[in-house]
């Protein structure tokens, strides 16, 4: 039996929610219908376009529901109150639905939407802290497996009494309860209508992933670092199995270089007088190993009441031999300090002989440490990792300004995702997109946490960490000082050998944030026809394709292989592998530095 005649059999025998195949007579792919001009509602459009764009899922954003209705999942980006949309429209969206789309809405308000969603009532809080999704209640939920998936937190309630605004909605008979928020109250549900399904989340994309990427998440994380942490994630989650549950074939921009599984990141802070030999030393054994790290490095050469001034000629000599061996050598600020957060921006200094660190600023401690290293290495520093992972409001933009690539100043925990994103040049809601990648660190040896007697406990914590991530998709940052050679080197090099034979990228920060930034610039279409086959079309020529891309088409049964062809409508030529009902096809690329 194939997949559609299996969704038609669930849907005619069951009544409720499961593989869901929409009528032929729709476009192939996802519509983001963005309604409402408003501040919170431009917030929440943005917010549902950067986690499609973050998971690789094609889409339009439209404002016209005639054009959204022609695809077989809507996903609205803004509020349903009764006046956002004309009777038309309204009457359009119920109509969608009854012939067989499939519509996703957040903070459902207007009581004129209740029938279509199966809603009785709809009430806000600001007072709900966790959400609790069923297990396997609906395609939505499939890579939802693990309990910090199932049981997401929207704040500590511990240090605040309010968190972000939530929805509690009021079910009808043949609504479907999908999660519930610690009080009982429902957070999302379904609701089959005609041949189609309304599903109404209690939480906006603005709420779950735009605001912990600003790090204003209410001290959401469970905890701090070394911990699998997907409460921003989840939501993101939701999108790829209802995408994947309802668009056939369903099509992806890879997460990951090469067509990997996950990504394990490697990095080292060297912010200490012996870290710079130590360096050296770690990077012998990666090097010897087949991978590469980077290593942020603080350019204190001033003494104060921490420490002396330990960037020296002598040990800037470290350096330039962890640089000979094909390492990146990064920022770590001037001082390290552990006020960084409260840094006055500043302004630029003409160079280190005209900064004082007595009276630091954000722009000094940035580009001072820039023009040391450029000068020091004869090298043009890209990337950045603020001390103790303190993070000023203004960083990326002042990371922008002075020249920077990349970022890795927030535990993957703090900002409640696994993957690279583009970060804001402010921390407030409505700041600018940045062109800056930021490279969460997830895993961190400090605290304690790695000590001698504790490596094999480490060692399984992380491996569980990374597994959790590919599982998603996503990426595991590693951040350890060489503060020691002995069970710190070996507790590194033994995770590497236990990973590097798996379907594992393993690599650098700065490769990964390149990869990222250069995977933006991929928007694959894909068109369809009887007895056609399947086309994938880029948006690239063939010479401007980034290296180590790679997509993923649904592989349907008895399907010919795809035709890729560039944006100049010449055929490429790919590799392709099969995983399950996985195509993942590796596109070709010209060799790019960065």
């Amino acid at each position: 039996m194939t997949r559609k005649l299996a969704a038609i059999f669930v849907w005619l025998f069951l009544g409720v929610s499961g593989l869901h195949a929409a009528p032929a007579d729709f476009d192939w792919g996802v519509a983001v219908l963005e309604i409402g001009s408003s501040r919170d509602a431009l917030q929440e459009q943005l917010a549902v376009r950067n986690c499609l764009e973050l998971l690789g899922i094609p889409f339009r954003t439209t404002a016209e529901v005639e054009v959204a209705t022609r695809y077989p999942l809507v996903l609205v980006g803004g509020i349903l109150f009764n006046t956002e949309v004309t009777p038309a429209e309204q009457e359009a969206l119920y109509a969608y639905v009854e012939r067989g789309g499939v519509l996703l809405a957040t903070q459902v308000q207007g009581s004129n939407f209740f029938p279509l969603f199966g809603l009785e009532g709809a009430t806000t809080s600001r007072t709900n802290f966790r959400v609790r999704f069923a297990p396997a209640a609906d395609p939505a939920l499939r890579y939802l497996n693990r309990p910090q998936e199932r049981t997401v937190s929207l704040g500590d309630p511990a240090l605040y009494s309010e968190t972000v605004w939530s929805t509690e909605y009021v079910p009808g008979r043949r609504t479907k309860v999908l999660a519930r928020y610690e009080n009982g109250a429902v957070a999302f549900t379904v609701h089959p209508y005609g041949r189609g399904l309304a599903y109404a989340l209690g939480i906006g994309f603005k709420e779950t992933t735009l605001l912990p990427q600003l790090a204003r998440s209410f001290q959401a994380a469970r905890r701090w670092i070394n911990s699998f942490e997907p409460s921003g994630d989840v939501f993101r989650l939701i999108l790829r199995g209802l995408y994947e549950d309802n668009v056939h074939p369903f099509l992806l921009v890879h997460t990951v270089p090469e067509g990997h599984r996950t990504a394990l990141v490697l990095s080292h802070d060297v912010d200490a007088r012996e870290s710079f030999r130590n360096s050296f030393l770690f990077a012998q054994m990666e090097a010897s190993l087949g991978v590469r790290s980077t290593f942020f490095v603080t350019t204190k050469y001033f003494r104060d009441e921490t420490d002396i001034g330990y960037y020296t000629p002598g040990r800037i000599a470290w350096l330039r031999r962890v640089k000979e061996l094909g390492f990146a050598v990064e920022s770590h600020s001037v001082s390290h300090s552990l006020t960084f957060d409260e840094f006055p921006v500043g302004s630029a200094p003409a160079d280190p002989s005209s900064y004082e660190p007595a009276t630091p600023t954000l722009f000094g401690e940035v580009l001072v440490s820039k023009q040391l290293l450029d000068r020091d290495l004869g090298q043009e520093t890209a990337g950045f990792r603020a001390g103790y992972l303190r993070y000023p409001s203004a960083l990326l933009r002042v990371l922008e300004e002075t020249g920077y690539t990349y970022d890795s100043s927030v535990s993957a925990q703090w900002v409640l995702t696994n993957f690279p994103y583009f970060g804001f040049r402010e921390r407030k809601l409505g700041a600018e997109q940045s062109r800056i990648v930021v490279v969460p660190v997830t895993l961190d040896d400090s605290r304690d946490f790695l000590t001698p007697g504790r490596e094999e406990q480490v060692l399984r914590t992380w491996a569980e960490i990374i597994e959790a991530n590919a599982e998603n998709g996503a990426s595991t940052c590693l951040l350890i000082h060489p503060t020691d050679v002995t069970h710190k080197l070996e507790t590194e090099r033994r995770l590497i050998m236990a990973h590097r034979g798996k379907d594992i990228w393993i690599g650098d920060v700065g490769s990964l944030a390149r990869f990222w930034r250069h995977r933006a610039r991929l928007r694959p279409t894909l068109r369809t026809g009887s007895g056609e086959g399947t086309t994938i079309v880029l948006n690239l020529e063939r010479q401007e394709i980034p290296p180590g891309q790679t997509l993923v088409l649904e592989h349907l049964p008895n399907s010919p292989s795809p035709l890729v062809l560039d944006a100049a409508g010449v055929p490429l030529s790919v590799r392709t592998r099969l995983e399950g009902d996985r195509l993942f096809l590796s596109l070709p690329s010209p060799n790019q530095e960065r």
